[in-house]
């Protein structure tokens, strides 16, 4: 999943905003150097990943991918899945979107933990312009493409063709969305649940 995923199913499961998307960028198994409330949102992060990865709807989205796209099958679902979360937000959250980021936005402008380029760099990007609910716009998700592609240095091209098939495919990527999203609010509050007792 991605940014607004893991921002919102934080909110769903009354866990950490900021520790739900701090998943992608605090390494290794040990997370005692966290505040509890962060470490559970990290590790609620990698619960959600392992579980989307691994569920059957999205291993046969997966199948319909064109060779040529397959190796960044997983990027095109993440940026999509937020899209269509946007979408669909107000059916799922009593909360508004605004609502939700502009806590996640003060939760990372207080933030300090990581000293990676990358990191501070997203960071200081998001609490400035706070570009997060762009993604209600499909052309946000060929501009998060592009991003990522400039991240991976232009090893892998892959944006404007993963942005017609995204388009081309789009009401694929819906059905399977609408169907294993409530599944894994579902089982995102069960793991928040374990998380705390341990």
């Amino acid at each position: 999943m991605n940014y607004i995923a893991h921002i919102h199913i934080a909110n769903h499961t009354q866990t950490s905003l900021l520790g739900n998307f701090l998943g992608d960028f605090v390494k290794g198994s040990s997370l005692i150097h966290l505040p509890k409330e962060l470490a559970i949102g990290v590790q609620l992060h990698r619960k959600v990943d392992s579980f989307t990865d691994n569920h059957e709807l999205v291993k046969n989205l997966r199948k319909m991918f064109p060779r040529e796209l397959r190796r960044v099958a997983g990027i095109i679902i993440d940026i999509t899945f937020d899209y269509l979360l946007m979408q669909q937000w107000d059916g799922l959250t009593l909360q508004t979107k605004e609502q939700v980021l502009t806590r996640f936005y003060h939760q990372l402008s207080v933030f300090d933990g990581i000293d990676t380029h990358h990191f501070k760099r997203l960071s200081h990007s998001l609490v400035t312009d706070r570009w997060l609910l762009e993604y209600q716009q499909a052309d946000t998700c060929l501009r998060a493409m592009k991003s990522i592609e400039r991240r991976l240095n232009n090893k892998i091209i892959f944006a404007d063709t993963a942005y017609v098939f995204f388009l081309a495919n789009l009401p694929e990527f819906e059905t399977t969305f609408t169907a294993f999203y409530p599944e894994l609010l579902i089982h995102g509050v069960h793991y928040s649940q374990q998380l705390r007792s341990i």
